[in-house]
């Protein structure tokens, strides 16, 4: 009777570990596909400079902005649009981009053409060289702006 015993014992245990074995492998799928949503997609120092940046530079336009517009109000949403870099691109703001593609090489912005085509040129190299942003971005993999200059 008692080796009956232990046999019901052992089965008990046997299914109670492939119940917690069934959960578990439950469990790893779904953080495994939790992983999947961020592994790869943080953003790069870069990236992030950038952003940082492009917030930057909004609020020093809007101060350069309210400089300007002495006799009118700078309101608190413009500001907070500032410090979030959601500031509209200004179509007056004639200032040349610079950027930086996904190898690490420089291009100065040459030109909108037709069907507002931005012509992006490498840096240190002749200007009549001018490719088509999109091009750059599809040759190299990104293309990210880090400037404006005159």
């Amino acid at each position: 009777m008692a080796d009956t015993d232990n046999v019901a014992e052992l089965r008990s245990q046997l299914e109670q570990a492939r119940r917690i074995a069934v959960t578990l492998e439950q469990e790893n799928a779904e953080l495994e596909a939790q992983l999947e949503k961020y592994v790869g997609k943080e953003p790069t120092v870069r990236d992030e400079m950038a952003y940082l940046q492009r917030c930057a530079n909004a609020v020093y336009e809007l101060c350069e902005l309210a400089r300007m517009r002495r006799h009118e109000v700078v309101t608190v949403d413009e500001v907070v649009q500032a410090v979030n870099g959601e500031r509209p691109d200004d179509p007056a703001d004639k200032r040349r981009r610079i950027y930086i593609d996904g190898k690490g090489n420089g291009w100065l912005d040459q030109s909108t053409g037709y069907g507002d085509v931005r012509w992006v040129a490498p840096l240190a190299i002749f200007p009549g060289d001018a490719e088509p942003s999109t091009t750059v971005r599809d040759r190299t993999g990104e293309l990210h702006e880090i400037g404006r200059c005159w």
